[in-house]
């Protein structure tokens, strides 16, 4: 009796199409989940860099009359990120920023600054031959971000980060 109902249960195959369409239905879901935590990453981590690249230009386009206080706002309310840290450095100095009484300096490769005279010529380990001394100017922004499903790690941590250093003079 046992045998017959295990060769019935064997030979039965109603449900089949429902079972595979559940699997095949959580490994779909779970695909779109993760492209869409990849996406929704880089679509706020381009608007971040879209902010940042903003304000650099912003600067850029008024050497002389920067609006140093009002960039992390104008950063914030572009990017969509209301509580995004935002800070500006000038030669590497954060909050030292100002549009009289520059100093200069030569910016190395690695993305620091050496004090020199403004317009002197930059030599020395690690920096650009024949580039000479300005005033830069740095922002960085971060906001945080947390996907649904990637871990941190996969995504470089769990706070979006942009930078860019322009040159003022």
């Amino acid at each position: 009796m046992f045998k017959h109902f295990l060769s019935c249960v064997r030979k039965d195959d109603r449900g089949v199409a429902a079972v595979e369409f559940a699997l095949w239905t959580t490994l779909f879901f779970f695909a779109v989940m993760v492209a869409l935590d990849f996406g929704s990453y880089y679509m706020h981590r381009g608007k971040l860099s879209t902010a940042v690249g903003a304000a650099a230009v912003s600067a850029y386009n008024q050497p002389n009359n920067v609006a140093f206080n009002s960039m992390q706002g104008y950063v914030r309310s572009l990017s969509g990120f209301p509580n995004a840290t935002v800070t500006n450095s000038c030669n590497g100095v954060a909050g030292s920023c100002t549009n009289l009484n520059r100093s200069c300096a030569c910016l190395k490769n690695d993305g620091t600054f050496v004090a020199a005279a403004c317009n002197t010529s930059c030599s020395g380990s690690g920096i650009t031959a024949g580039s000479r001394a300005g005033y830069y100017y740095t922002i960085t922004a971060s906001a945080p971000f947390s996907p649904m499903i990637i871990p941190d790690s996969v995504l470089d941590g769990s706070t979006l980060s942009q930078r860019a250093t322009v040159r003022l003079n």
